[in-house]
């Protein structure tokens, strides 16, 4: 006698299994790749962003920053703003400073 006959709603367990086995291998084989493409990515930026910096000379940085403070010159000349040396806009602020406070003596409540 031969067994039981399949029905057309059995489960096919021979395709599940086939199914899930090269699901999990191509899963596998993808999580590999993504880790290592990740890994490249990662070395490029590292070799870009620590190992050939480019070099920058600091005292020239700090010459032209020193340049800019004791100097004339036009931040936007079409607004008429200028920038003055950085001496006489502290001498300026406080001169400022002591007018509006003996105006404010000078008035009376």
């Amino acid at each position: 006698m031969s067994g039981p006959k399949a029905a057309y709603d059995d489960l096919d367990t021979t395709m599940i299994a086939y199914v899930g086995t090269v699901g999990a291998i191509i899963t596998f084989f993808l999580v590999f790749a993504i880790a290592a493409l990740d890994l490249s990515f990662e070395k490029a930026e590292n070799v870009g962003k620590v190992i050939e910096v480019p070099e920058i000379n600091a005292e020239s940085i700090l010459a032209n920053q020193a340049a800019g403070l004791t100097e004339y010159r036009w931040i936007d000349q079409n607004k008429n703003i200028a920038a003055i040396p950085i001496d006489l806009a502290m001498i300026q602020v406080v001169a400022d400073e002591q007018k509006k406070q003996e105006k404010a003596k000078t008035k009376k409540p």
